[in-house]
């Protein structure tokens, strides 16, 4: 009488393969009917019956944050040898849209005003809590540290106001985000929308 024992896999005597074959052949039909339900299920959220912890629809209106940049006023844009020169200051009003629907908290932000590429004033943004799906707007103040601006840089944005298309770059850091805006010197009133940088 045979050992039932066939150590290494060998073939039984009735000619019968001992090495599980068939379990393999249903996991891996099963693994793969997963996925492909998975793949064809539409999202959870367009299902009915599917809800909030506080009952009501699921919410898919997260939207970024946006902002704006207003020049409400600039001063010491003349020539830094000019007599009467002062430091270049500029008022900004700061608009923020929270898209999200989760309350917006910014600790401040540096805030840098260029002309041509050169820096011409720093400031900060001021701290704000700014609750979900809700606009606010904060006065920021930035000044420079030495007098007017360069006489290359005068000139230049001379030439560019006559034409009125001189424009100051504004680049700042507002909620974990870096925003960058262009806003013109001699422009209309109203804000100028802001990009990431």
């Amino acid at each position: 009488m045979a050992s039932k024992d066939h150590g290494g896999g060998a073939p039984r005597e009735d000619g019968s393969d001992d090495c599980g074959c068939g379990s393999w052949t249903i996991a891996l039909l099963l693994y793969t009917s997963f996925w492909l339900v998975m793949m064809y299920l539409p999202p959870m959220d367009s299902l009915p019956g599917i809800r909030e912890l506080d009952g009501s629809p699921p919410c898919n209106d997260d939207k970024p944050t946006t902002c704006s940049v207003e020049l409400a006023g600039a001063r010491g844009l003349e020539p830094a040898l000019a007599p009467g020169a002062t430091s270049p200051a500029f008022g900004l009003v700061v608009h923020v849209d929270n898209g999200h629907v989760y309350e917006l908290c910014h600790g401040g932000g540096d805030v840098v005003v260029s002309y041509a590429g050169v820096p011409l004033a720093r400031g900060r943004t001021p701290g704000f809590r700014l609750a979900a799906k809700s606009t606010g707007w904060w006065a920021v103040n930035v000044t420079g540290a030495g007098l007017g601006i360069p006489a290359d840089l005068s000139r230049l944005m001379t030439a560019e106001r006559r034409w009125e298309v001189a424009q100051l770059e504004i680049d700042m850091g507002l909620a974990w985000q870096s925003f960058t805006c262009d806003v013109l010197v001699d422009g209309q009133p109203g804000a100028s929308p802001c990009r990431l940088a």
